[in-house]
Parts: structure tokens; sequence; C-alpha cells
């Protein structure tokens, strides 16, 4: 007799439920933390199992999901997608059931640049966790790259059915709604917010860094940024945005996610959501459609500017406007222009000084020093004093300066790697978005052409958005590493032909 393995699954799963359940009615009356946390490791567990090979799946979701979850360590969604995806996959592989076959291409060979970019500035300056009395601490982000790596290697290596591809899309909508979803429901109640990083605060921000970033709270709302990705993303990914303002059913949603970007008070996310129409636009109606939607986006900027002058417009929306021609108060572009002066003025005391960054070929690492540690200590102290930093600085620029987070990718990436390890970078960004070019040509006039948009828009833009808008090699070698093992997930199992060169000279057709 044979047995239907999802049968025999679904069998041993009902069965460990059933004890889990009598323990935890056990345990419920007398050890409460103890039965939160089978509960909470439950929930994790049987979706996996259920999962199975499709586990990789869990990373466009929990990556669109995009929570701080505050418990011990305060890991996001995504990271908790790595360790499951990481753990489950090698189970798979060592009992010889993961669809997995290493094969090096460019990208690959992109990966092992940067990871060695990376391995050397660790070598040169290891950090640890302080236990031993070393010089260098603060080990979690390149624990954080490191499974980041693993994680992309898995998916450069699976192999996969199509249809996959197509729920992976759907799953990073999901995540995005959910996204939304929570963070409104955290904003009308704070203790709800708290748990998943939704209320009103930073996560991870120090208390000193906060006070700079709180002098702006008021005209931001942070919790709409990822819908309003998302939307942008679904609606370049089915329709061309241009035509869809026509059209009764898409219409709402481009409206509605750019009335979300210029809610968010972040201008990086109106950068971001332009960019991805602008892409969108590019691949599904070609530089003519390009050329007008340029065109109709300055008569919309015009007419925001004419409203604002008979009603102004909220405080967070003209804040996300104001690098743009208007009728914006003064005041709003006075706080945008000083937040951008304050930045400049530190990418400047940093590149062209020689305090923050020893080694600026190869690179300071992620780690800080004990005398960095300590000047982030004493900064507390002089806060209290006279409000000004050892160089001259306010305490929270200071407190910028010695810990890298300069908004700035460039920046960061020297700061960590070297001008070598910017570089690898770059290059490696710039070659990623010529290969997420070629999987959309190849896709054009088939029913994976929006599995390729979606994944592959986000890929062309980056590089400019890394260089001129915002960025930090803390999330951007995690962000570059996931593109490139879902770059090479759609090359291995589109079921379709190879790219070919002669496609780059067919005229873009219009889509509907």
């Amino acid at each position: 007799m044979t047995f239907d393995s999802s049968k025999l699954k679904f069998i041993v799963i009902a069965v460990l439920a059933l004890f889990v359940a009598l323990y935890l009615g056990i345990t419920s009356a007398t050890a409460q933390v103890e039965t939160i946390a089978w509960v909470v490791g439950a929930l994790t567990m049987v979706p996996c199992l259920l999962l199975g090979k499709r586990v990789w799946l869990l990373i466009p979701f929990l990556g669109s999901l995009h929570l701080t979850l505050m418990i011990q360590g305060r890991p996001d969604t995504m990271l908790v997608a790595q360790c499951l995806v990481i753990g489950f996959s090698t189970l798979m592989f060592l009992a010889r059931k993961l669809p997995f076959r290493v094969q090096f291409s460019e990208v690959e060979w992109w990966i092992l640049l940067l990871f060695l970019c990376v391995l050397q500035v660790y070598l040169r300056n290891p950090v640890g966790l302080n236990m031993f009395g070393g010089s260098q601490v603060g080990g979690r982000p390149y624990l954080l790259f490191v499974l980041a790596l693993f994680t992309a290697l898995i998916l450069c290596g699976l192999r996969v059915p199509a249809i996959q591809l197509k729920t992976a899309l759907k799953l990073s909508i999901l995540g995005g709604v959910l996204n939304f979803t929570i963070g409104f429901l955290g904003w009308l109640w704070a203790p709800f917010g708290y748990w998943f990083g939704m209320a009103g605060t930073v996560a991870n921000a120090p208390e000193i860094q906060q006070e700079a970033l709180d002098t702006e709270r008021t005209t931001r709302i942070e919790f709409v940024r990822r819908l309003a990705h998302t939307l942008a993303l679904a609606v370049s990914s089915f329709r061309n945005p241009l035509t869809a303002i026509f059209s009764v059913r898409w219409a709402p949603l481009v409206l509605l996610s750019l009335a979300l970007a210029a809610a968010s008070g972040f201008r990086n996310v109106v950068g971001a959501i332009g960019l991805t129409y602008l892409v969108g636009i590019f691949y599904r109606g070609g530089i003519v459609a390009l050329i007008a939607s340029s065109l109709a986006a300055g008569i919309a900027v015009a007419l925001l500017a004419l409203v604002n002058l008979a009603t102004p417009l909220p405080p967070n929306i003209q804040r996300s406007l104001s690098f743009l021609p208007g009728t914006w108060e003064e005041r709003y572009i006075l706080d945008s222009k000083s937040s951008t002066d304050w930045r400049v003025e530190m990418w400047k005391e940093v590149l062209f000084t020689e305090r923050w960054i020893e080694n600026k070929v190869f690179g300071d690492g992620l780690g800080f020093s004990a005398r960095e540690l300590a000047l982030q200590g004493q900064l507390r102290e002089t806060k209290r004093t006279t409000g000004l930093g050892m160089s001259g600085f306010d305490v929270a620029r200071e407190y910028v300066l010695i810990n890298g987070d300069y908004h700035s990718g460039p920046v960061s990436a020297v700061r960590t790697i070297g001008y070598v390890g910017l570089t690898v970078m770059f290059l490696m960004q710039l070659r990623m978005m010529v290969l997420a070019h070629r999987q959309i040509q190849r896709c054009r006039g088939t029913e994976w052409f929006p599995v390729a948009l979606f994944f592959g828009i986000p890929i062309i833009w980056y590089p400019f958005f890394f260089t001129f808008i915002f960025g930090g090699f803390g999330v951007d070698g995690i962000t570059i590493l996931m593109n490139a093992g879902i770059l090479r997930l759609l090359e291995n199992n589109l079921p379709l032909p190879a790219y070919a060169r002669a496609r780059t000279t067919v005229a873009f057709p219009s889509a509907p």
C-alpha cells in the first residue's frame, strides 16, 4: 500500500497539533511567557512545514510585509524569512528533497566579489560582541549580511515551477497591503503598533538620533510608504500607467499610490514612486509615452500648486513635494533645504577629512571601534551640557558621523568597504540593471511579462536611487543580494528561450 505524501504530512501535523494544544492548555495557567513562545513557534513552524519546497515564497511575502518585531534583537520580517528559508532549505537539501542546482553565472560572480569586499574589511577589522575586551564591536551587521548572502545563493540555485513566480508576485502585493493594514491599526492604537515597529518611532534608532528625526515627525506618516510602493509596482506591471489613469478600475490605484507617497512626507518615497512609474511607462509605452508622462506630471504638479494657493495642502504633502517647483509655504521649503544642507555638510566632513574614516580605499567595516563606542557614550553627557559635539557639530549630527548612518549610498559604502568596494557595488548594480532589462525583454508578449516587470523594475531604478536619493550599506547590501537572488530565480525558471540580443532593436509596442 502507498500513501499520498501530502496526506501523510497533514496527519503528522494534526497529531502534533493535538499534543501541543493539550500541553498549552496545561501550561497556560502556570507559565504564560512559555505558552506565548510556544504559540509563536507553532505559528511559525506550521506554515513552513505546509509550504515544504515552496518555503522560499516567504522571502517575497515577509520582505514586502516589512515589519520590525519589537522583541529581543528587534528582527524584521525579512530577517525572519531568511532564517526560516535557510533552515528549512538546508534540511531539505540534506534529505535530497530540495530542487537545487549550482550553476555559476555572471550574477554569482558579482555576489562573490561583493562578499570578498566585505570579507577583507572584516579580516582587517574583526568585530565581536565586546565579550573579551576586543578593539572592535558590532558583529550583528555582518551576521545580517551573511544571512542575506546564503539566502541569495539558495534563490540562485532553486529550480521551481514557473507558476510559483506568479504566486510570489501575489504574495508580495499581499504583504504590502498587510503592512498598511497593520500600520493603520498601530496608528489608531499605539500599543498594537508598538509590537510591529509602527507606533510612531523609527525602530532601532538611538535616542540621540531619534531627537533629530523627531523635529520632522509631525510632517510624516511612515506606515503608508510600503503600500504606495506596492500599488505603483502592481499598476506598472499590469498596465501602462499613462493609460491606466483613464481606466475606471486602475485610475483609483494610481491616484491612491501618488496620494500615499505625498502624504508620507518623505521626498525619497515620492522619488521611488516616480521612478517606478517612469520605468513602467517606458517598458509599456516606449519613449513617446515617457515624454508624454513627463509633461502630464508637470501639469499635475502645476495644478497642485494652484490648489495649494487656494487651500494650503497638509504639511506632510507640502514637505514631500518641496523639491519640485510650486507654491509651497516657505517654512516647508526651508525645512527641506535645511535637511539637505545638513546631510551635504556631513558628507563633506566624512569624505574630505580624516576624522571619521580611517581607510577610504578599502573601508573601515560595519562595526565600531572601541573609541567610537566610547564617543557615542560621551555624547549623552555632552548633550546635557554644551549641546555640541567634540567636532563642533551638534550632538545629533556628530552621532550620525560616528555610527555611519549618512543617508547616502555611496558615502556609506565608502565608510564600510571603501572606494574599491563602492566600485564593485556600483558596477554590480549596473550589470544587474542590464540583466533585469534582458529578462523583461525576454518576457515581452508572454504571460510572464508582469512577473518580469514586477521584480525587474526596482532593479532597473535602484542604482539611480542608491546614488542620488537615499541609501545606506547595511540596507543596500542586503537589498542588492536579494535582488540578485530573485533575478537568477527568474533566469532559471521562466519557461522561455534565453534572451536574444536582436530583440533590443524591436520597437516598444503600446500596451493597453
